[in-house]
């Protein structure tokens, strides 16, 4: 297993992180006419549809990171969802406390100020993808073993993929088990992530991951592995929209498939560009860039997440027209940088990452 593998990986997760800054940027400042209905709203809307990316990373470097023993796996799976509900505290509950968040947020839940208790305790549940991802890594450290056949994780993917219609939804009537149910099976926007569908994506990466332990290439692995899926996945999803993509956040088992697939086309694509591309001062530039948000991956998003929410005392929800929401983007970048470097980052970094150091997760 060589390093080229994992800058393909890394190039394809630090570059989902600078689209994941400039869609959370959309989503908060943008106008619903900027959102909605113009270019830069489609353009944005399309490039995130690779959130899948970041999962079907986590799933390839399950079995590159040595840290991947049950008990590991479990851990770092407590980490991320006290990661997640920290920041749904820092980026919802305090400034909503603290009366930095412009009333017009607040009454896009339906809500008006002051807040009560279960007001607070809504945001603070927020499911994102942190909490998708620390469940994840809770249910994965029962089954993840790296002697294990691709094909086992691929047949748990597609019965995660496939059942999770029969089963989404699904409340037992009490409260504390009605939000983890919602985690896992949930159909509103109290959960953006649950747990079904999504873990297909990381379980196909894990089978990514198992046939590279295996000696395979990772562009004709992943190729040979998210074509299937990318064909079989759209057209379950042009046959029946409703079902199978209606939501991006809640999706059926065609839209799963599909946005596993087409990440993992691009994937072995990019691949290949690596693979054929000069390594030039240019290159080398955008590749330290990538893999430093490759390798802070979980400490960026939070840093993003916060400050944007933050941001909305001076830039307000929702008010930004198309040119302004642009020039937007690049300062949130630039800022979220910044502020991470300053909080996270106590040396500088080597730029290549080895196989057996890359992590599941920053």
């Amino acid at each position: 297993m060589n390093t080229h593998r994992l800058t393909a990986v890394d190039f394809v997760r630090g570059f989902s992180v600078l689209i994941m800054v400039c869609v959370h940027t959309l989503w908060m400042y943008g106008s619903s006419y900027t959102q909605g209905q113009s270019l830069l709203g489609e353009i944005i809307h399309l490039l995130g549809k690779g959130t899948a990316a970041f999962l079907i990373a986590m799933g390839i470097s399950l079995l590159l990171s040595r840290h991947h023993s049950p008990r590991a796996l479990a851990k770092r799976g407590v980490t991320i969802l006290a990661l997640g509900y920290g920041m749904n505290a820092l980026k919802f509950v305090l400034p909503i406390a603290l009366g930095v968040l412009p009333e017009s947020f607040i009454n896009a839940y339906g809500w008006q100020s002051p807040l009560q208790l279960p007001h607070y305790m809504y945001l603070l549940g927020t499911g994102d993808i942190l909490q998708m991802a620390g469940l994840s890594l809770l249910l994965l450290s029962l089954v993840v073993h790296p002697k294990r056949s691709p094909w086992l994780y691929i047949a748990l993917a597609l019965l995660v993929a496939f059942v999770t219609p029969l089963i989404r939804g699904w409340q037992s009537g009490m409260t504390g088990l009605d939000y983890l149910s919602d985690l896992f099976v949930g159909a509103q926007f109290n959960v953006y992530f649950p747990v079904f569908p999504w873990l297909a994506c990381v379980l196909f990466g894990l089978a990514l991951s198992a046939r590279l332990r295996q000696g395979r290439p990772l562009a004709r692995s992943a190729l040979h592995l998210g074509l299937p899926l990318l064909i079989v996945g759209g057209a379950l999803c042009l046959w029946d929209k409703d079902t199978h993509f209606n939501d991006f956040f809640h999706l059926g088992p065609g839209g799963a498939l599909y946005l596993s697939g087409l990440n993992l086309v691009a994937l072995g694509a990019i691949d290949k560009l690596l693979h054929l591309s000069q390594n030039g001062p240019v290159q080398q530039r955008i590749m330290t860039v990538l893999t430093y948000c490759s390798r802070h991956v979980t400490s960026l998003y939070i840093t993003q997440w916060v400050l944007v929410c933050w941001g909305m005392a001076w830039v307000g929800f929702k008010t930004l027209s198309p040119w302004q929401c642009a020039a937007m983007m690049p300062v949130m970048l630039l800022l979220t940088f910044a502020i991470h470097r300053l909080l996270f980052v106590r040396q500088r970094q080597p730029a290549t990452t080895q196989p057996h150091t890359h992590k599941v997760i920053d």
